[in-house]
């Protein structure tokens, strides 16, 4: 697929400059590639033979790569099984112990919040606080301060979970501001292996990484993180599932709908009326969010098995949603701090990250 910038018709003389996605598929990951600004030297010349078996060499250990990472994953009919169980009411054989991970207080109720009546031991877990570092939007929406907003939106979440008999005690906060995440990504993996190690969960809820906020992205990122070092330790990792939340597609936002993902089976909860009822009565606490969730339709819930992901090249051809609407990070800044954030936590050899 040409880039953007490009013609349909490229005269042979004119350079072409691929995609950024592009670019990280021929020459590897972000910021490994450095344009070319002269003739070859001798010495490059010379290394020239030795190409064809480095090349060999690279794609061998590639190839053990992917046979290792299909290893490490859980067996299709196990995951098939997980999802077949999903639904509003309580499966004798659901997964016993399940850990919901998502950025901001309502996200586990945009995406599951019927679902998550038929898991009999989960725990909600909110990445941020909800509010926004700067304080003038705090005030916008009528509220004295971030701190006071950030309140609000725990007593908010409280009330819609106990909606459906989810006690306080079951939902924890990382404390992270508002659409800072993507500043976070170490301590974040961190906090989400401390979380893995403390609840043993069998399975996680978490965001996809579909460029829909860089806060549901930072999430998913630290989720595959934490659940890799488990498994490259040899111990057992819990098996992470999605739920829908929103990206761009075709210049517009679409919701309750999966990026594609080849192999990457989807069950759809069609909600009951009595499921809809609770479902919006659910919605209804979260006041400060009542314009949003409108936007979010209640008759399904729609769930799959967690691809990997390769974390440091965008989700999507085109801008990203969050890019169309915020100025605090863009796709590619965050991509870069993911970048660094593998590397690190690659070079203190506790973490190999799964990105």
């Amino acid at each position: 697929m040409l880039d953007k910038h490009q013609s349909s018709q490229v005269e042979s003389s004119a350079p072409i400059e691929p995609s950024e996605r592009l670019r990280s598929r021929w020459w590897g990951a972000l910021g490994t590639f450095e344009a070319r600004q002269g003739p070859r030297t001798s010495a490059e010349l010379r290394r020239e033979a030795r190409r064809p078996f480095a090349e060999a060499m690279s794609a061998a250990a590639l190839w053990v790569k992917r046979q290792r990472d299909k290893r490490l994953q859980p067996a299709s009919e196990v995951v098939s099984g997980i999802l077949d169980r999903l639904g509003p009411a309580p499966a004798p054989d659901a997964p016993r112990r399940v850990l919901v991970v998502v950025a901001h207080p309502d996200d586990e109720a945009i995406g599951a919040g019927a679902v998550l009546r038929g898991f009999p031991d989960v725990t909600i877990v909110h990445v941020t606080d909800g509010a926004p570092l700067d304080g003038d939007y705090a005030v916008r929406k009528g509220y004295e301060s971030r701190d006071a907003y950030a309140e609000a939106r725990r007593r908010e979440v409280v009330a819609a979970l106990n909606v459906i008999g989810l006690p306080q005690q079951r939902i924890r906060s990382l404390g992270l501001v508002d659409g800072e995440a993507a500043f976070h990504l170490v301590e974040l993996c961190h906090k989400v292996a401390d979380l893995f190690d403390e609840l043993q969960p069998d399975v996680v809820l978490t965001h996809p990484y579909e460029g829909g906020h860089s806060d549901h992205d930072s999430t998913a990122f630290a989720v595959h993180l934490a659940a890799g070092m488990l498994l490259r330790q040899g111990q057992k990792a819990p098996v992470i599932l999605e739920l829908t939340s929103y990206h761009n597609y075709n210049g517009k936002r679409r919701v309750f709908s999966f990026l594609p993902f080849k192999s990457s089976r989807i069950r759809t909860v069609y909600l009951s009326p009595e499921d809809r009822r609770v479902k919006r009565e659910m919605f209804d606490q979260f006041t400060s969010q009542l314009p949003v969730l409108e936007k979010f339709p209640l008759e399904v819930e729609r769930f799959r098995q967690a691809p990997r992901y390769l974390f440091t090249v965008p989700p999507h051809e085109g801008q990203l949603d969050y890019e169309r609407l915020c100025r605090r990070i863009t796709g590619a800044e965050w991509r870069a701090n993911a970048e660094r954030a593998l590397e690190e936590l690659r070079t203190r050899q506790s973490f190999r990250g799964v990105g």
